[in-house]
């Protein structure tokens, strides 16, 4: 009985596990989870030891988590469901050539049953033996198709991701976030720069959704391609965010397309962080203390804007969020790229416009 139990508690876990990740649109699964950060990890360590091979580690990791992640929850629930069928040995006949039921046979038979293959050699000879295995069967179908159809979901999520992150590739043209706002600001106005604005808000939201529903692939699945990378773009976009707070000190038409940009930006942090940082960098990031070096980087932000807009520029006093928006990249940034062992120099602002 005992046996029975643990066994109907792995299939539970199993079922828990795939509904938290395929289904629910604000959570992910332990089993889940636990294979994304451990085949992370093996790849970018990996990728540290064999550098010249890095990015091509890195794509197969992706692709390698899900793989994973699938087998552990369909062996797992073929182990759960043996559990369950394994005392019941008398509610089962087998080819005599088999003689009788081991724990290793019933397994075959649970995972021939689950994946809907069946070779006929065990059957169920009793009405706990027949429904049982129907469910299994049923339940087998069930996760087959809910990964089918999570897979192709993963697939579009990461188009979107990808369309984002060459966007701010194309349009920064290997300038830092707060250059280029400056000079789009300078260059083509505040009316063409707030809906620039916009719609930089626009993809982060996408990204944010992305990462909140899909948080097993989206930033684990990668390109070869160094353009594809999230890093640089989503640091270009927090250095364009806070660029636009500043910017509404001579601009103050900017003010709702600059908060849009930095509150979407703000969330995006946010939401990466809860899913794949650590805690404390989540605390830091909802209670955001600017310290003295982030002040003086707004300084330098409005040195460059007075810079490019010339010296006829009128200049007006504003809030302190640029500074909270400043901490929020700093930390969150440093944080990413210990976590992604990026290939760049440790994050200092507007350090290397191509980093």
């Amino acid at each position: 009985m005992a046996i029975i139990v643990l066994g109907v508690m792995v299939t539970l876990l199993v079922v828990r596990d795939v509904w938290q990740t395929v289904l629910h649109p604000d959570a992910e699964g332990m089993v889940a989870a636990l294979t994304r950060r451990a085949m992370w990890r093996l790849a970018t360590g990996a990728g540290i030891r064999l550098r010249f091979r890095r990015r091509r580690i890195l794509a197969l990791a992706g692709p390698g988590i899900v793989v994973l992640t699938f087998v552990a929850w369909m062996g797992l629930l073929t182990l759960g469901l043996t559990l369950v069928f394994w005392p019941m040995g008398d509610q089962f006949a087998s080819d005599p050539a088999l003689g009788s039921l081991t724990f290793l046979d019933t397994f075959y038979y649970v995972g021939g049953t689950v994946t809907v293959l069946g070779f006929g050699d065990i059957t169920p000879i009793s009405g706990l033996g027949k429904l049982l295995t129907i469910s299994a069967a049923a339940l087998g179908f069930t996760m087959f198709t809910a990964m089918a159809s999570y897979l192709i979901e993963v697939v579009n999520g990461l188009s979107a991701r990808d369309r984002f992150t060459l966007a701010i590739h194309d349009e920064t043209r290997g300038r830092t976030g707060d250059v280029a706002l400056a000079e789009f600001l300078a260059y083509e106005g505040a009316d063409e720069t707030r809906k620039r604005c916009r719609v930089w808000a626009a993809h982060l939201r996408g990204v944010d959704e992305m990462v909140h529903r899909y948080p097993l692939v989206a930033l684990t699945y990668r390109s070869r391609r160094a353009e594809y990378d999230p890093e640089p773009a989503l640091r270009r976009c927090a250095e364009a965010a806070a660029a636009a707070l500043v910017a509404v000190r001579f601009e103050p038409a900017l003010r709702s397309a600059a908060d849009e940009l930095a509150t979407a930006m703000a969330r995006l942090e946010r939401t990466i962080a809860e899913n794949y940082l650590a805690d404390e960098v989540v605390r830091r990031l909802s209670d955001a203390e600017p310290e003295e070096r982030d002040l003086n980087t707004v300084d330098e932000i409005h040195r460059l804007l007075a810079e490019r807009l010339g010296p006829h520029a009128a200049s007006v006093a504003t809030d302190g969020h640029a500074g909270e928006a400043v901490f929020r990249a700093r930390v969150f940034l440093s944080s990413l790229r210990d976590w992604s062992r990026a290939d760049v120099s440790g994050y200092e602002w507007g350090a290397g416009s191509n980093a």
